[in-house]
């Protein structure tokens, strides 16, 4: 291969090199602002070393060109120029390619969502369905040591069942000065001994203004649909549960970095 052709080569390698970068730039920066949740955390992970290897492409293909232009600097202006038609025509088809992208990284992170919302409202009835008799016996609440270390035990059960949801939280209403509080337990026990107190204030529910709402309309109102939330880069999924009167919320959270770049 002459070093014409050769430095040819290099520059077409380059030229992909480069606009591969921007590629990434631009789907990196889409996938932050947007907190879009598109690539699992293996893929994460490859996306990173291609970008390794992108510079590489670009590094090999500057030092190629480097060394073969040296020798060719008499005779490149002999039949090397690019058709401005050429040009105008990939600066086009580059612009257009970019809204593309951007929409089907929209479009990703709507079927990722889908498919993650599916996923746990199957394993939240069956986990809940099959822990029927446990959960009937914790929804007779009482702010009690043996009431949340029988809760706490229970949930870490159904915390290591699926793989769909590695946080399971018990959600209810309660009373702290005559205000009405949600509270919110998990799988920690608490200690029995007698100087160890315990404190609702401890319990009370952090959320958002639309959770709150959901949460009001559950326990308050006659509500029972789930609820599901795709934020904060990641899931979570509100299941009511009411039988003879009583009413308490499951709330199953898939906390992992799925379809983010900072996994």
């Amino acid at each position: 291969m002459n070093s014409k052709k050769m430095v040819k080569l290099s520059n077409t390698i380059g030229f992909i090199s480069v606009l591969a970068l921007i590629y990434w730039i631009i789907i990196f920066i889409t996938l932050q602002v947007f907190e879009l949740k598109v690539f699992k955390e293996n893929t994460t992970s490859t996306f990173y070393f291609s970008i390794m290897g992108i510079l590489a492409l670009m590094f090999g293909a500057l030092m190629i060109n480097i060394m073969f232009n040296l020798s060719r600097i008499a005779e490149r202006d002999k039949n090397e120029d690019v058709p401005a038609n050429r040009n105008k025509k990939g600066i086009i088809a580059f612009l257009a390619s970019i809204p593309l992208i951007i929409c089907f990284l929209f479009l990703g992170n709507f079927i990722s969502a889908k498919s993650m919302e599916n996923n746990l409202k199957k394993s939240a009835d069956e986990i809940i369905n099959t822990y029927y008799s446990e959960i009937k016996a914790i929804s007779d609440y009482s702010f009690t040591k043996e009431w949340i270390n029988n809760t706490a035990k229970m949930i870490r059960i159904m915390q290591r069942i699926d793989q769909n949801f590695d946080n399971v939280s018990l959600i209810l209403s309660d009373e702290i000065n005559g205000n009405k509080m949600y509270l919110t337990f998990s799988g920690t026990d608490v200690s029995m001994d007698d100087k160890y107190t315990i404190d609702k204030v401890n319990y009370i529910n952090k959320s958002t203004l639309k959770e709150r709402e959901y949460l009001e309309k559950v326990l308050t109102k006659d509500y029972n649909e789930k609820y599901f939330v795709s934020e904060n880069r990641y899931y979570s999924l509100f299941v009511p549960w009411e039988e003879d009167g009583k009413k308490i919320i499951f709330l199953f959270t898939n906390r992992r970095h799925y379809g983010t770049l900072s996994s």
